[in-house]
């Protein structure tokens, strides 16, 4: 287990991640949280997947912030770090561009 702050790499990740889920989920397309997230953990310096599942919960409540929709299932925390609504920002830019 890591007590470490997440880093920025490991937050881009979980980011992407979640968009990714969350674009299946509008396009009403299945998906599987647990899958995504064991093949997540290598890329995020042992993270637990408990500390995985929550730091999902502030991605909603960062994509909230932005007034953007969420994955079922995982509800918003109320203190996430200001650095995911940049990063959600950037990544759907690229989206866009």
């Amino acid at each position: 287990m890591n007590a470490n702050p997440w880093t920025e790499q490991e937050d881009r990740a979980i980011v992407r991640d979640y968009l990714a889920m969350l674009a299946q989920q509008a396009a009403g397309l299945p998906y599987n949280k647990s899958k995504t997230r064991r093949a997540l953990l290598p890329l995020l310096n042992g993270r637990s997947e408990g500390s995985v599942e929550f730091k999902r919960c502030n991605v909603s409540a960062a994509l909230i912030a932005l007034g953007r929709p969420t994955l079922r299932g995982y509800l918003p925390r109320d203190n996430y770090q200001a650095r995911l609504v940049d990063i959600i920002r950037s990544e759907l830019a690229q989206v866009a561009a």
